[in-house]
């Protein structure tokens, strides 16, 4: 800025400058909306609300100014200033902001501005729903597809996420006998439009069989799982995370119905695949590990569960086993080594319960104990034990 400002004065005329060096003060134009809402985006972006406030408070008064009180060029500064406003909170200022400009749009026809209409409705469907107005929120989410629908036909694919959107507000409300055929209408146009096997289904599916679980009609639950997990297998092919996903909510869903021979291979597979995606020792394991002990156990299969509940405790372990090492470098980090010697102390005899770390260790594991064990003998050095540092240095790690 410093630099466009510096060129500009040197084209002026000698006399054209003042004796302080400056232009004189009539050259300076104030910025218009456009600039100011310019100025106000990257502030937007990043947070910072408070300082953008002003920039779009300006901007739309500039723009009332100029024109009359329906203008449709008012209807975008009232929508970004009502969207900071929301941001911070604000929520009855960012109500009229959106009231107004969504009454802007409403006498101003056409296809842009009906379109932009729907996004204020769903706007003020999502700040009422904010505001616990929740009659008035779902008025709005209604309009905004009756809306749309007049607008661009009945298998709108734009039209499928606002009757997804309902719908999650429904589930919310705990309205589910309305959430779902809003869900089954938007599978519908999905299909219509993208086919049977269409990954933008798969949200849809898994909300439609999360209606059905919270209802306990398990077995219509089934159905769309499994219709989101053969289109997952086909995008992504048999072993990859995003199956597994799916793989063990029907899993979940099967031994919620009792079905423990269906349920049994379905936590095999996925935990093959998280081993495969994550790692054999990720604490993330822990859980399909914990499923698949679980449905062993409901058998009668303890001989089965025990392992899998002695290796899942193995993996919770190792987790804190890391965060005891950690928190034992903050505490020497801080001067408390009293209470340092006493993590680690922990750490390492948390590390000799744990199964896994017997035998042919994991490498990160066998690094990780290492690791405890150079800290602890640093801080024993620090401290002037240098025998037990030793000791501890000459620990070779099972």
């Amino acid at each position: 800025m410093h630099i466009v400002r510096w060129l500009a004065l040197a084209a002026l005329p000698a006399a054209a400058v003042s004796a302080q060096g400056n232009p004189p003060a009539a050259a300076a134009r104030p910025p218009g909306p456009p600039y100011l809402r310019f100025q106000a985006a990257p502030l937007v972006a990043s947070g910072n609300y408070r300082q953008a406030e002003p920039l779009l408070t300006r901007a739309l008064e500039l723009q009332e100014a100029r024109t009359s009180p329906d203008d449709l060029s008012l209807a975008p500064l009232l929508d970004d200033l009502a969207a900071v406003h929301r941001a911070q909170g604000h929520n009855p200022e960012a109500e009229k902001l959106y009231l107004r400009a969504a009454a802007i749009r409403a006498k101003n026809p056409g296809p842009q501005p009906t379109a932009d209409l729907i996004a204020n409705e769903k706007a003020l469907a999502a700040l009422y729903t904010a505001m616990e107005k929740y009659s008035d929120a779902e008025q709005h989410y209604l309009r905004a597809i009756a809306i749309r629908e007049s607008l661009k036909g009945p298998d709108d694919p734009d039209l499928a996420a606002d009757c997804a959107d309902l719908a999650a507000f429904y589930v919310a409300r705990k309205r589910l006998a309305v959430a779902e055929p809003n869900l089954r209408r938007a599978l519908a146009i999905i299909e219509k439009r993208q086919g049977t096997q269409a990954p933008a289904l798969v949200p849809v599916l898994d909300a439609l069989a999360n209606v059905f679980v919270l209802q306990e009609s398990y077995k219509l639950a089934e159905s769309p799982l499994q219709h989101a997990v053969s289109i997952e297998e086909g995008i992504y092919g048999p072993n990859d995370a995003n199956v597994a996903t799916y793989l063990d909510k029907l899993g979940e869903l099967y031994y919620r119905e009792k079905r423990y021979a269906d349920a049994e291979p379905i936590y095999r597979r996925t935990l093959a695949i998280w081993e495969v995606a994550l790692g054999p020792t990720k604490s993330e394991l822990a859980t399909t590990l914990d499923n698949l002990a679980v449905v062993y156990a409901s058998q009668g299969r303890f001989r089965d569960a025990e392992p899998l509940y002695k290796r899942s405790l193995a993996l919770r372990e190792v987790t804190v086993v890391g965060s005891l090492n950690n928190r034992a470098l903050a505490l020497e980090g801080a001067g408390e080594n009293s209470a340092a010697e006493h993590e680690y102390k922990e750490a390492l005899a948390l590390v000799a319960r744990i199964p896994i770390l017997s035998g042919d260790i994991n490498v990160g594991e066998a690094d990780l104990l290492a690791r405890i064990r150079k800290n602890y003998a640093m801080l024993l050095r620090k401290l002037h034990r240098d025998t037990e540092a030793a000791a501890m240095e000459r620990h070779k790690t099972r």
